[in-house]
């Protein structure tokens, strides 16, 4: 693989996971894909099930290993089909919002009181029943 191949395949994995955490995951997934329904082989279905369980796994942190997992797997992509290079950089030409450098968050929750808080992107929780009897054993 030649180096362009290879810097736009770690472009694309950045793009996709830093948009993990972000508003941007939807058009971000959409856009992957876009890559594998036009790639040949045999990880189709594997990158597929990757793809829609880092929907759920990994919001708001970008980490090295599923940075490194998808490298690694646009990079095979490209190889086989260089082709795929001009969707692969619609990818990575995704513009992630740039987050301020110092945050500070402060919660406070007494007595039975519960706090949510989310500092980039949605929250989303559950409650209800079961959810508040596994809270009372605590």
């Amino acid at each position: 693989m030649n180096e362009e191949l290879a810097e736009l395949a770690a472009s694309g994995a950045t793009a996709l996971v830093s948009a993990m955490g972000t508003d941007l995951w939807q058009e971000a997934k959409g856009l992957m894909i876009r890559v594998l329904a036009r790639a040949r082989g045999s990880r189709h279905n594997e990158l597929t099930v990757a793809l829609d369980r880092a929907s759920t796994a990994t919001r708001g942190a970008v980490d090295a290993r599923t940075v490194d997992y998808w490298t690694e797997a646009l990079s095979r992509l490209l190889d086989r089909d260089p082709d795929l290079a001009q969707d692969v950089m619609a990818l990575a030409s995704l513009r992630i919002p740039e987050r301020p450098g110092n945050v500070v968050q402060l919660i406070s929750a007494t007595d039975s009181a519960e706090a949510f808080a989310v500092q980039y992107g949605s929250q989303h929780f559950a409650s209800g029943p079961k959810s508040r009897e596994r809270g009372e054993r605590l």
